[in-house]
């Protein structure tokens, strides 16, 4: 019988030489230049609800959870300077999808803004929505950073 690959059984690498690591440019070839060349520009509201889909399926229960995940497996270094009850601003620093490229004149990271929209979606139970608003390798900015708007709006506490 064949069944769907979990996020627990994802997670599970056995690379005994390689490690459970690979280069981030394998990453952006499949996201940036493989999904858009099939897909075009469908890719990037793909990515999103493919981010959001993950973030809601791991059921963080805190930020400090998302934060921790996020550090361990190098999505970026993320920092969270605007947090109220209806409204949060989310800076990813480093960010694996486009760090170092050159701007191309849009945002790049839905991948990101999808997951970081699930994780605080599945957190508070209240629907979320990210849009991203900088993009270091899309627009050139230092971060890419992400509007989320929540609604109704509710309270989240980074721990």
């Amino acid at each position: 019988m064949k069944k769907p690959v979990d996020i627990a059984n994802a997670l599970q690498v056995n690379r005994p030489e390689m490690g459970d690591f690979t280069g981030v440019s394998l990453y952006r070839l499949f996201r940036l230049v493989a999904m858009e060349d099939i897909m075009g520009m469908g890719a990037s509201a793909i990515s999103y609800y493919a981010g959001k889909k993950l973030g809601l399926a791991m059921q963080f229960k805190e930020v400090g959870d998302f934060l921790a995940l996020c550090e361990q497996l190098k999505i970026g270094r993320i920092d969270i300077p605007v947090l109220t009850n209806d409204f949060i601003h989310v800076d990813v620093y480093e960010c694996v999808t486009c760090s170092g490229l050159s701007p191309v004149g849009r945002c790049l990271c839905h991948f990101e803004g999808g997951l970081i929209a699930g994780a605080v979606e599945g957190i508070l139970g209240k629907k979320v929505q990210a849009k991203e608003v900088t993009c270091i390798g899309g627009l050139g900015d230092e971060s890419c950073g992400f509007d989320l708007v929540i609604d109704p709006p509710g309270r989240i506490q980074v721990v």
